[in-house]
């Protein structure tokens, strides 16, 4: 997601936040939290790029709105909850069956959009899954438009 889509698509501020990237967005979302707003971290995809286990990772600098906002930021380990899984996936796929869930998904087309679509997962330069068709159809398809 660009971070100027933020302001646009979040104008009265942000009240919850399922972090899965960090870095940047992190800091963006949070000069937007809303009083009581909420922040839980599970995973930063910008911070996997071999940093992690070698101190040099970066975290939250606009973590004062917490304090500012009276917000809270807790952490999520999926592990935790895994005895829940079988429950979770029936309820998941009821609520897909009634249409009150939905996933969405950008597919990029042919082998050579491999590594921009790499850059775009580690840079939230995506919405929902991001896949890349590369069976030979597809890059037939792209060549064919282009």
């Amino acid at each position: 997601m660009c971070l100027c889509l933020l302001a646009v698509q979040c104008p009265d501020g942000i009240d919850f936040y399922f972090d899965t990237v960090g870095g940047e967005l992190l800091d963006e979302v949070l000069k937007r939290i809303r009083r009581n707003g909420r922040v839980v971290v599970c995973g930063a995809s910008s911070q996997y790029n071999g940093n992690l286990n070698k101190g040099l990772v970066r975290g939250p600098s606009e973590y004062l709105k917490l304090a500012e906002k009276g917000a809270q930021m807790i952490g999520f380990n999926v592990m935790f909850y895994f005895h829940r899984v079988p429950f979770a996936m029936l309820h998941i796929l009821w609520l897909m069956f009634r249409r009150k869930l939905f996933m969405t998904e950008q597919i990029e087309s042919g082998v050579r959009s491999f590594a921009p679509a790499m850059v775009k997962m580690f840079t939230g330069g995506h919405i929902g899954k991001l896949l890349v068709d590369v069976s030979a159809d597809s890059e037939a398809v792209k060549t064919k438009a282009a």
